[in-house]
């Protein structure tokens, strides 16, 4: 099975430094095939033919082995990675003049999030879509950003359980993870 692992808040600002060469080393070493990373923030496409499972216990041996901080991730399937973006609305990524992310939900992602964030997001100055593992958000990119409701969720638990790629990143991860090892 081919697998995306997501990585949270690493090689940012100097803090928690995953050297992306030694991860898909000790990723290899752990037994995984055709690991492969995309940019510097925690992208990695790895292929097993254990269970998920196993492959989540796996990794999370090799990140507790070799990095002294926590490193909050989330292993999604390919199919299941597809089966989200499939739901993504025609608006996400459509306007350039806006922000659009996608919010992937970590290990330790609590549901309650959901509802959170349906009942204290507002139209005004953003557009949300939740889907099992992904919540797609279009905001506004610079003019009053600072009125989005996007902007005031850092530090929440929202927040801290998920991890954020931009559509062009999540786009190429699909580009990649469809790809795989052809």
């Amino acid at each position: 099975m081919d697998y995306l692992l997501l990585l949270r808040g690493i090689n940012v600002g100097g803090n928690h430094r995953v050297p992306m060469a030694d991860l898909r080393d000790y990723l290899t070493a752990a037994g995984f095939t055709h690991v492969r990373s995309y940019i510097n923030s925690g992208n990695l496409l790895v292929t097993s033919d254990q269970p998920q499972v196993d492959c989540e216990i796996t990794i999370q041996h090799v990140l507790t082995s070799h990095f002294d901080f926590p490193l909050p991730f989330r292993l999604l399937a390919q199919p299941e990675f597809l089966t989200d973006l499939a739901q993504a609305p025609a608006w996400w990524g459509a306007d350039d003049q806006l922000r659009h992310n996608a919010l992937f939900k970590l290990n330790d992602y609590a549901n309650a999030n959901d509802t959170w964030l349906v009942d204290h997001v507002t139209a005004d100055y953003d557009q949300v879509v939740v889907t099992p593992n992904v919540i797609f958000w279009t905001s506004t990119l610079k003019h009053h950003f600072s009125r989005s409701f996007y902007s005031k969720i850092m530090g929440t638990p929202l927040y801290q359980q998920t991890s954020t790629r931009n559509y062009n990143t999540t786009m190429k991860l699909k580009q990649l993870l469809e790809a795989s090892h052809d």
